[in-house]
């Protein structure tokens, strides 16, 4: 069967098994949810309890309506390494078309919320395409005193082939991208910055969350998760890794503004048996959070993981795993700056790292019909595995990007996009990807696009 026909089947399948779907940053367009009394402290969504996966919301904006939303996305890129490769130099010019379409559903109790993402990117050569296609949805089951929230991302994405539209920001919500996809553990919602190669991934992280109150200051809250990522044409020996997750925590608001939270996890990390073997992983964190309505959130988390390496023996290790997130609103101005450190699959490269990642970004209005965005990220990654298997030799590799993008409102349906953004991977020691041998893979992508939203329609 094509992967084509494999990608089909498994949007078809996962379609038919999830009754629901959503998005986190449904904050700014779901209604509050109602768990009973309207102003429960701990069930106040602009005050969630810490230990689940919801994030307080800065925005105010909310719509009780039910719609059906399209959008479209055609760009034109110049890509500074259109091949990805370790030192690659070979310019070229891309094109995009990107499509989405989003539903919202309200009833009296629950939420429905799906999008499919789709489209591809095409270069000079007339062989060259690539293409996206990716499936979000969340459903969301409330009663008086708790709420039950199912989550899913399935995609299938050509690592780097596909920055002209990210560098531009995807057309739609963003559920289908994982966007804003929650809190939980430090990492548990994690994507590459800009991996080597055009190698084809297939992944999907499914999450099921479970929030109990038991009185109006206090939560019991349990996460369970599976993420599996699966390379395909794998020329450069990438490793393919499942991770599964099961968190219980118990969140206590203990002032209006202030809340504090303990939680322990258990993370299973499996890799091919020709690769590595597998990872146990426990956790246990105590988190604390500053939540200011309308205006700022502050997140810090730290505590004991105990890490233990199981292929040709035991290989136990004890580290720190934490988190800092501040998120700031101005009047016109919104800061995002987050720091974390865990332990994660290796993105490919590796069968399990130690990894320490560093983002920020901000966004502001230019007048009343510009929108302007900048970000930045840096992240570090040590290789777990005291003995190299599959993936590259390298023992370490550092990842950064910088990137912006200005956006012109021009009507109520359409954008005009100008975007830039620049990559780099740095390998500590010369590795061989793809044929290719170097220690350093840099790419910058500037991109014009016209995004195409109209208004949505309504459909109660």
């Amino acid at each position: 069967m094509s992967t084509l026909g494999r990608i089909g089947w498994g949007l078809l399948l996962l379609s038919m098994s999830l009754c629901a779907g959503a998005q986190d940053n449904s904050q700014e367009t779901a209604p509050a949810p109602a768990f009973g009394q309207p102003n429960t402290p701990i069930l106040n969504p602009e005050n969630p309890p810490l230990s689940g996966l919801d994030e307080p919301s800065l925005e105010l904006k909310k719509s009780s309506r039910s719609f059906i939303s399209p959008a479209l996305q055609v760009g034109e890129s110049g890509d500074s390494n259109a091949a990805n490769e370790l030192n690659g130099s070979r310019s070229e010019a891309m094109s995009h078309v990107l499509g989405a379409f989003d539903l919202q559903k309200f009833w009296p109790r629950s939420d429905l919320f799906l999008e499919y993402l789709g489209g591809g990117a095409f270069g000079d050569d007339p062989f060259f395409a690539r293409q996206l296609q990716a499936l979000g949805l969340e459903g969301i089951t409330r009663w008086r005193t708790g709420r039950f929230t199912l989550r899913d991302v399935v995609n299938y994405l050509p690592d780097g082939s596909l920055y002209a539209g990210a560098a531009g920001g995807f057309p739609g919500f963003g559920i289908a991208t994982g966007t804003g996809m929650g809190m939980g553990l430090p990492g548990i919602f994690h994507e590459s910055f800009g991996p080597v190669g055009t190698v084809p991934r297939l992944s999907n992280t499914s999450i099921l969350d479970v929030v109990q109150s038991i009185n109006p200051r206090s939560a019991f809250t349990l996460v369970g998760a599976f993420s599996t990522a699966h390379f395909y044409h794998n020329t450069s020996d990438l490793v393919n890794g499942d991770e599964s997750t099961i968190e219980g925590g118990y969140s206590h608001l203990i002032s209006r503004h202030d809340q504090v939270a303990a939680v322990y996890a258990f993370q299973l990390l499996r890799f091919p048996d020709t690769a590595g073997g597998e990872i146990f992983n426990h956790i246990f964190n105590v988190r604390w959070s500053h939540t200011i309505s309308g205006r700022m959130s502050f997140l810090g988390e730290v505590g004991p993981q105990y890490v233990v390496l199981e292929y040709q023996g035991s290989h136990p290790n004890l580290s720190v795993a934490g988190r800092a997130a501040l998120r700031y609103r101005y009047r016109r101005t919104s800061l995002l700056a987050t720091y974390e450190k865990y332990t994660a699959e290796g993105e490919g490269f590796f069968a399990g790292s130690n990894r320490q990642v560093a983002q920020f970004q901000v966004r502001r209005p230019l007048g009343r019909t510009y929108d302007f965005q900048a970000e930045a990220g840096f992240a570090n990654n040590q290789r777990l595995q005291p003995f190299v298997i599959a993936g590259v030799n390298a023992n370490s590799y550092n990842e950064g990007y910088v990137g912006s993008i200005l956006r012109k409102h021009m009507g109520r349906s359409f954008d005009a996009i100008v975007a830039y953004r620049f990559s780099d991977v740095d390998f500590n020691i010369p590795v061989k990807l793809g044929g290719t041998t170097g220690k350093t893979a840099q790419r910058q992508v500037g991109t014009i696009a016209l995004e195409w939203h109209p208004k949505p329609t309504r459909i109660e």
